[in-house]
């Protein structure tokens, strides 16, 4: 894919998805310009694009999860030095070696770290730094109040694990019943205003994964990803860059 992402050239991007979620990412794909789509799956009656039997000449691979149903196809990417994107994390103890596997892209905790890194102004880590998302299920009678733009606004959390290397970062998670998907970042960084910084974004749940997952896809095939295994944020923030021209909004905001 050459020395680093670019905008201007035409990619190929492999999908493995419901669907639902194929239709969608297929619809965000190929509204950029210079993106050929292709299909392993049944023929969808669709001219725009095709069935794939090889990943050969393919810039990247999406799938819903790395999974016994897409395995065969992920560890064929794998081999041929092909980026795969994955909606889910990956499973405990799935980590193929030699490939380029972006993982959790459709998760809050992905997106709520990739705003993050898009949100810092320079290689190095904010003093301080706080990771908040949604999850489905019951919202909490008590915990620590997190804040999301409307109409999600203020919910109780608790602690979970992040993807961020950074020191002092704290990763909490809001189960919420709605079809909204939230994820809120604060920053606190050197010299900074009082409070740091803070941006959310707030959506409904099957936008934000085309979204992502449309976004993230792009971004792999155009060589923003590392080697090995990494979340939907990339060192250069195009991931956030193509998910926010797709639509996706994430807006600086004064929590309640």
């Amino acid at each position: 894919m050459g020395s680093g992402p670019s905008l201007f050239v035409t990619v190929r991007i492999a999908l493995r998805l419901d669907d639902d979620l194929g239709r969608r990412v297929r619809m965000c794909l190929l509204d950029e310009p210079d993106v050929e789509v292709g299909l392993l799956v049944e023929d969808p009656g669709d001219g725009s694009v095709h069935t794939v039997s090889s990943l050969e000449g393919w810039d990247a691979l999406v799938v819903n999860s790395v999974s016994t149903a897409s395995r065969a196809a992920v560890d064929q990417a794998v081999r041929q030095r092909i980026p795969v994107v994955s909606g889910a994390d990956l499973p405990a103890g799935r980590r193929p070696e030699g490939g380029t596997i972006t993982a959790g892209v459709m998760t809050g905790s992905g997106l709520a770290a990739a705003l993050a890194a898009s949100m810092a102004a320079s290689h190095a880590p904010p003093m301080e730094t706080r990771l908040a998302w949604t999850v489905p299920g019951a919202p909490l009678a008590a915990g620590i109040p997190v804040t999301f733009p409307e109409p999600v606004g203020t919910l109780w959390a608790g602690r979970a694990e992040h993807r961020l290397p950074w020191p002092s970062v704290i990763g909490l998670a809001a189960p919420h019943r709605s079809q909204w998907r939230g994820a809120a970042v604060r920053l606190q960084v050197r010299n900074g205003e009082k409070g740091g910084q803070v941006r959310g974004i707030v959506d409904d749940d099957a936008f934000l994964d085309a979204v992502c997952m449309a976004a993230a896809a792009l971004a792999a095939a155009r060589g923003a990803y590392p080697p090995g295994v990494n979340g939907p944020g990339d060192p250069g923030g195009l991931f956030m860059r193509l998910a926010e021209r797709a639509g996706m909004e994430a807006a600086a905001f004064v929590p309640g």
